[in-house]
């Protein structure tokens, strides 16, 4: 026989446990629901085929960590390789600018807050390129890319170039990793006979701006892909990678140098 203080005891408990119950699914459901729009992002790597203003606007807005990309510097630029199998890059004309200024516009709402963007430019489209980039990040310097050859240009009336640059930007309060180094580079451009790109840049420089601008996980994004130099930085160091490239051949060069690093 159960005493009567002992069953008010009883169902007071009972109501206890309800009360406690009802406040932890209530907690439950909004943390997951936190979880939810936290892990809303691209959850593998991927490639693209397309334009990327089109394919910018599906990504989920601050899906992404870091832009790192070498979009056409609108100069008609054209490659003297009798071994590419495209010696242009499409929308290098004054086009180049409006397509920047687009894809930017879009970019930035992928980018998470206080994340670094590096895009290469030189100095014929640094003047119009830069203006762009401050439109929508906070400009933090220019690096100088110091290549191991100088151009070939008008060789008696101008300096051999041996230089390139690269706008560093962010979006918010941007922290670099590692200790805090300066703002020249010396990385070998990659050898004409190994290019897979008329403007192919050298994954250990692209492998330096990752490394010090995101953690192991995170997502690079690269909307002017060209033939897959960020990406594969991207994988050699263990980020996930969102590459977009319009030209077919381009891409399927992308494809077939991410696939061979996955096999390795």
């Amino acid at each position: 026989m159960v005493a009567q203080g002992q069953t008010t005891s009883c169902w007071v408990d009972s109501v206890r446990f309800c009360l406690l119950f009802r406040v932890a699914q209530a907690e439950l459901s909004s943390y997951t629901a936190v979880m939810l729009n936290t892990l809303s992002f691209p959850t593998d790597s991927q490639l693209y085929l397309g334009d990327c203003l089109d394919i910018l606007q599906t990504l989920p807005d601050e899906s992404v960590d870091c832009i790192i990309s070498d979009p056409p510097y609108g100069i008609n630029y054209r490659s003297r390789s009798h071994s590419l199998a495209l010696t242009r890059i499409a929308n290098d004309g004054q086009e180049a600018y409006g397509l920047l200024d687009a894809a930017l516009a879009i970019a930035c709402k992928k980018l998470k807050p206080d994340r670094h963007v590096f895009i290469f430019t030189n100095f014929q489209a640094y003047e119009y390129m830069a203006p762009i980039v401050r439109k929508y990040f906070r400009q933090k310097g220019a690096l100088v890319w110091i290549k191991n050859n100088g151009t070939r240009g008008d060789l008696k009336g101008s300096f051999s170039r041996w230089h390139e640059d690269i706008i560093h930007a962010c979006k918010g309060r941007a922290i670099l990793q590692g200790k805090r180094e300066r703002d020249v580079l010396e990385f070998a451009k990659v050898p004409a006979h190994a290019m897979a790109h008329v403007t192919e840049k050298p994954v250990k420089l692209l492998e330096y701006l990752i490394s010090k601008s995101t953690l192991e996980g995170e997502v690079v994004l690269d909307p002017f892909m060209g033939s897959g130099s960020t990406c594969v930085a991207a994988q050699n160091l263990g980020r996930r990678y969102i590459g977009i490239e319009m030209e077919p051949t381009w891409f399927a060069v992308a494809q077939a140098r991410l696939a061979t690093k996955k096999s390795e």
